[in-house]
């Protein structure tokens, strides 16, 4: 069986020598990141809008 460079025992669950013994960019995992982080915020700007709004109605 194939063991990647940098899985060894020491490496709980893989890391940064996993990853990029599989060829994965560190930029396209920024890019990621960067991209949850925008559509956390949108969620939470949705959610507050949607509650200033029933607030008002119930008001």
């Amino acid at each position: 069986m194939y063991k990647l460079p940098g899985a060894g025992v020491g490496v709980a669950g893989g890391g940064v020598g996993t990853l990029a013994a599989t060829g994965a960019d560190v930029g396209w995992w920024l890019a990621l990141g960067v991209l949850l982080v925008i559509l956390g915020v949108a969620a939470l700007v949705a959610v507050r809008r949607r509650n200033r709004r029933f607030a008002r109605l119930d008001g």
